[in-house]
């Protein structure tokens, strides 16, 4: 009785400890997925996106047109050596080598004998050595080699004009989306002023206070100050996905103004 006792204890204590042990994790990824949530009228963006200057090397590292300018100086380069190498075209090394049975059919004009017919086994080799090297290729082959070197420099400055146009997209990206940001705090204030003058102004012209014209000019006041609300978070989204394509990171983080 006593032994099961002890393992009853025994259960009731391991059962409390993987009860205590699920609800902390069960916190800790509500913590993590709440972490997550982003409130633009609340949260700061500039707080939970990376620094500019990592945004900004990120975008060039992800970026297409700043590897596809990488390549084709490495592409040019070994254009360069091609260059360089051109004056083997004209040295040659032949080697030539036959063996076979060889057919003749000759006739003797001298004696005005016909055609006979004879045969032999022959092989026969050659090896032979030129050098054609033409006097245009002699005084251009450094005007090809630097013709070659400035496609080099001229992709290396197509690369950084690609960088530069790239910084410009990310800042205003991210400027952009810290403006929208204050763009929805203040359409968010003027938002709440007009909803409560529009309850003031529902129960004055209830009571005949205010003429129709007067709630219809409220009426619009506050349609327009949803929609340039809808609107800033619309603006504010696209500005969040525009940089996170521009710089190929994706941040996580979940709008809960949709």
């Amino acid at each position: 009785m006593m032994r099961w006792n002890v393992y009853r204890k025994l259960a009731i204590f391991l059962l409390f400890f993987m009860s205590g042990i699920m609800s902390a994790m069960a916190q800790y990824g509500q913590s993590a997925d709440s972490s997550r949530y982003f409130n633009p009228i609340t949260d700061d963006i500039t707080k939970r996106l990376p620094p500019l200057e990592v945004l900004i090397d990120s975008a060039a590292y992800n970026s297409p047109s700043v590897k596809y300018e990488d390549l084709k100086s490495q592409y040019y380069y070994f254009e360069e050596l091609t260059a360089k190498r051109a004056w083997l075209n004209y040295f040659s090394l032949n080697w030539d080598m036959n063996f076979g049975r060889w057919d003749f059919w000759d006739r003797d004009t001298q004696y005005h004998l016909d055609y006979f017919h004879s045969w032999s086994w022959r092989s026969n080799y050659a090896a032979g050595f030129y050098i054609r090297f033409p006097l245009q290729e002699l005084f251009d082959r450094r005007n090809n080699i630097n013709k070659q070197k400035k496609w080099i420099e001229i992709s290396q400055m197509q690369k950084e004009i690609n960088r530069r146009f790239l910084v410009n997209e990310v800042i205003d990206h991210y400027n952009n989306l810290v403006q929208y940001q204050n763009y929805i705090r203040i359409y968010n204030e003027y938002q709440n002023f007009t909803m409560m003058q529009m309850r003031m102004a529902q129960n004055e012209f209830v009571n005949g206070e205010i003429s129709t014209a007067e709630y219809t000019r409220l009426k619009e006041i506050q349609t327009r100050g949803a929609i340039n609300f809808e609107q800033a978070i619309a603006e504010f989204n696209k500005e969040y996905k525009l940089l996170e394509v521009t710089t190929g990171m994706k941040f996580n983080l979940i709008n809960i103004l949709r």
